[in-house]
């Protein structure tokens, strides 16, 4: 009996996967999921309000004894990172999309514009639930929000600061629902969103978009803990599907389609299109350009550690864990000419709880009068962490490891990141800027990071209009197959300092109408 034929195979279900395979399936396509990790209950299979008392060495794990998940990057489960996200929902704004027409000139132009993404920001926020300000700044566009969480007394303090520096502090913007709404609880303030939302009140793709698609059209089907290492290319140079290793068994599978879309999260996807060789492409799937695993843009973070004398032995009230973040410092260097770099930053801070007591070790003492120092100080305590955008460079990129294989056998995923002359300034100005602000909000230092730390990563397969230094054109569809197509951060031809998800999740959205016009005319 031959194997079913899916419209679309989506390889990943996370932000970006997750997002698209949900609106084709409304759209009337017949869609699998193919994930590499299980399903997960969010209500039951994470530690979320556990403390670090609870468990031996103070390491609190992500997954409650028995419950499987999230253990590498190739099988993290049916909903993907956006079990464990912080949330935070930026739209980029035109300075983004246009790297080489900025006033810096740095960085490459996308093929598409702010007004070509605008109406999938509006249909995500009204989807997932974005809570925020309206603020009227032109660099951060405003959307379609739930009303904002209030700042804490910590925000407060750091916003009276800043402003004496001419520098502006905003309300956060998360996927966080802040009043009911969707089937979705608004949030309780626990404090541990990146330990999984036991309510859903914050945006998961397996909750808000995935489930919900698949019990409502029946056209949705998931197929859980299937690592993919191939995707399947004919003679006639088309997508037919994938092949994958049970996550537990190891035994072969084949899902396939008439169309493909590769969502595994940056590297994952750049990994395995590289791993997806053949005679026609020697140097990985659909990289004629030779730019596959190039143009790799992760965001830096640096950091600061810093106590609030002001409210160092105050009692905690209500909401001082909230959703983490409450507040931010949105780019504020991108207007100035006289810099000395390229591109910008912005800060996140005060996205610390109760589970993140790793600055006690620091302090002096011991026994009762440690005890009650660290109790003193806990509702005084805050990290201030800037995100600077990497420009792209020829010694950053995403390869395979030729030597080490991870327990399914496949070649692990390797990056070399190498941080330049512009990185290094933006590194130095975002940390000295954090300083200041916090000098002048009365804060007490305790330490500042000295080198940038990686985070969202971001580029590898980027998308433009030139087939000969680019991997996908505007659509996230490949220059080389036309019915392979792209749908995570892995075609950013730019990072922003803001983070990606939101712009993930606009461009699928974008991509699978494209995706469900093409069908519907049989243009794939």
């Amino acid at each position: 009996m031959a194997a079913k034929v899916y419209d679309v195979v989506v390889v990943g279900a996370g932000a970006g996967g997750g997002t698209l395979a949900a609106h084709l399936a409304r759209a009337g396509a017949d869609v699998a999921i193919v994930e590499g990790g299980p399903r997960i209950n969010t209500r039951t299979d994470f530690n979320t309000h556990s403390m670090p008392y609870e468990f031996p060495g103070r390491q609190i794990p992500t997954m409650k004894p028995g419950k499987q998940g999230m253990d590498s990057e190739r099988s993290r489960g049916v909903g993907g990172k956006t079990m464990l996200w912080n949330a935070v929902a930026w739209r980029f704004s035109q300075r983004d999309f246009k790297g080489k027409d900025h006033d810096d000139g740095a960085g490459a132009n996308w093929p598409i514009n702010y007004a070509d993404l605008a109406p999938y920001y509006d249909k995500i926020e009204r989807e997932v639930g974005v809570c925020g300000n309206l603020d009227g700044l032109r660099d951060l566009p405003d959307g379609i929000f739930l009303p904002p969480a209030p700042m804490k007394c910590s925000d407060l303090i750091v916003k009276r600061g800043a402003a004496k520096l001419g520098v502006k502090v905003i309300h956060v913007r998360k996927a966080t629902r802040t009043v009911a709404g969707g089937g979705r609880p608004a949030c309780h303030y626990c404090g541990n969103c990146m330990a999984g939302c036991d309510v859903a009140a914050k945006y998961n793709s397996a909750d808000v978009h995935i489930y919900p698609a698949a019990r409502a059209t029946g056209k949705l089907e998931v197929v859980p803990n299937a690592i993919v290492y191939e995707v399947m290319v004919s003679d006639e140079n088309k997508a037919t599907g994938v092949r994958y290793l049970h996550r537990e068994t190891k035994e072969q599978g084949e899902v396939r389609g008439k169309s493909v879309v590769l969502a595994c999260a940056c590297v994952q996807t750049v990994a395995l299109m590289l791993m997806s060789k053949s005679s026609r492409y020697p140097t990985g799937l659909a990289n004629s350009s030779g730019h596959l695993g190039k143009d790799f843009i992760p965001h830096f973070t640096g950091g600061v550690e810093c106590f609030h004398p002001e409210l160092m032995g105050k009692p905690l009230t209500a909401g001082d864990d909230g959703f983490l973040d409450h507040a931010y410092v949105p780019s504020f260097m991108h207007d100035k000419k006289d810099r000395g770099f390229a591109r910008s930053f912005g800060m996140q801070f005060n996205y610390q709880n109760r589970r993140s007591t790793g600055w006690a070790r620091a302090m002096p003492g011991f026994g009762k009068a440690y005890k009650d120092s660290i109790k003193h100080r806990y509702p005084a305590h805050m990290v201030f962490s800037p995100y600077g955008e990497m420009l792209p460079g020829p010694r950053t990129f995403i390869d395979l490891d030729p030597k080490l294989k991870d327990k399914w056998g496949l070649p692990a995923a390797r990056r070399t990141i190498t941080h330049e002359e512009n990185d290094k300034r933006i590194f130095k100005a975002m940390t000295e800027w954090s300083v200041q602000i916090l000098n002048a909000s009365g804060a007490e230092i305790l330490r500042t990071w000295a080198e940038p730390v990686r985070n969202h990563e971001l580029g590898g397969a980027r998308m433009g209009d030139d087939p000969r230094d680019s991997v996908t054109n505007k659509w996230g569809q490949t220059h080389d197959i036309k019915n392979l197509f792209l749908a995570d951060g892995s075609i950013f031809a730019t990072a922003s300092e803001k983070n990606p998800t939101h712009t993930i999740m606009a461009l699928a959205a974008r991509t699978a109408d494209h995706i469900a016009e093409r069908l519907r005319t049989g243009d794939l």
